[in-house]
Order: C-alpha cells, then structure tokens, then sequence
C-alpha cells in the first residue's frame, strides 16, 4: 500500500515520517510538506492507494480537489482520500469548526517573520507536538507565511466529498470537532485526541485494518 502524506503548517518532515512509519511499518509512504511545491509534488505521485491531509495539509486537499487532485490521475484502481483534524475555516469567524481569531493568526505571522525559531516551537507547544527541541527541518520563512495566508483567508464550502474520511481530536485546541461532525458527518471524532498527528494517523490505521 502507498500512502501520500500532506503536512500540517510547520510540521517537520522526518518527524512525521517516523510517526507514520511506526504506525504503518508495512506501508510505502511519501511525505510533503504543506507549501506550493509540496502539493505540486504530491499531485505528480503516481499510483497511491491513499491521499491523507493533515491539519493544514487537509485544507490544501480540500481546496485543490478538481484542480489537479483527482481520483482519475492515480491509475486504474481510484485512490481513496482522507483527512486528519479537517479545516474548512480554520479562523472561528467563518464559522466552519475553527476555534482561532484570524488576529491571532496575523499575530503568528507577524512573529514569525521577527523570531521563525521562538513562532514555530511556540505552535508547537499550543498544538501539543513532541517536536524535538531545535529541530527546524521544516519550510522556509515565505512557505511558512505562505500557509499562514491559507489559514487566515481560505475557506472551503462543506462537506467533504463523498467517500472521504475524516479524524478529528475530541480535545483538539483548534478545532471544534462537534461542529466539524455538523457541518461534514464522514468527520469521526477521536476520543481524548488533541491535535497530535498520533491518535489520528492510529485512527486511519484501525480503518485500514478493518477493510483488509
């Protein structure tokens, strides 16, 4: 099986490629990163059984599906998609399941263009990911501000597309995973999850394992 992996913002690539390799140690899985040329990437991946968005990474699968991202450019056999802790709206004024001020967003902008290595280990923090300390494999200043751009100003009308699959954290601190059930019901919440990539991916896997 061939996964293909669309980070959330700052997430490190190695990082998460260990996670999902523990997890899913018998799968062949592509990583990229959550800017313009990680999602040109992942659109020329060829013959993947499954797409999987996270955090940010969902949001970009979801504005893309038809303008690139569609189940035809994988062969034969359909590749399946699924998201992980779904933003529609990430900002809580849209009003899609998003718990954070578009201020506070513009802020994280801001910030990151003074001081990238106190903004990023500061989100990692909020977002509860055991991010070694100092690792800073992740994208550069414009990509990082290039996903801000998205968080702040992209919204995508709901509900995900038919056949998708979706995980969200019971206890995610940016979103509201009752309100994602509302608005998209193939979103299924993850008890005492948070934002952690962890619980979710385990998630994706026991769906897996019960298909085989």
């Amino acid at each position: 099986m061939k996964i293909g992996w669309l980070l959330g913002w700052a997430v490190p690539e190695d990082w998460f490629n260990s996670l999902v390799k523990n997890i899913l140690p018998n799968a062949d899985h592509g990583i990229f990163p959550a800017t313009r040329a990680g999602l040109t990437q992942l659109e020329k991946e060829p013959d993947c059984d499954w797409l999987v968005g996270y955090s940010l990474g969902a949001l970009l699968l979801l504005d893309n599906k038809g303008h690139g991202l569609t189940n035809e450019n994988y062969g034969v056999a359909p590749c399946k998609f699924a998201l992980l802790a779904p933003i529609f709206g990430f900002c809580r004024e849209d009003a899609l399941g998003g718990k954070v001020a578009r201020a506070q967003v513009r802020q994280l902008s801001r910030w990151l263009r003074r001081d990238p290595r106190a903004a990023i280990g500061d989100f990692y923090v909020r977002a509860g990911l055991d991010v070694p300390p100092g690792d800073l494999s992740v994208p550069g200043v414009e990509d990082l501000a290039w996903g801000l751009d998205r968080l702040e100003g992209d919204r995508v009308a709901p509900p995900a597309p038919a056949g998708w699959r979706a995980w969200c954290g019971a206890e995610d601190p940016f979103l509201d995973a009752q309100c994602l059930c509302s608005i998209s019901p193939d979103v299924a919440i993850v008890p005492g999850a948070g934002h952690h990539p962890g619980p979710l991916v385990r998630a994706f896997a026991g769906r897996l394992e019960a298909n085989r």
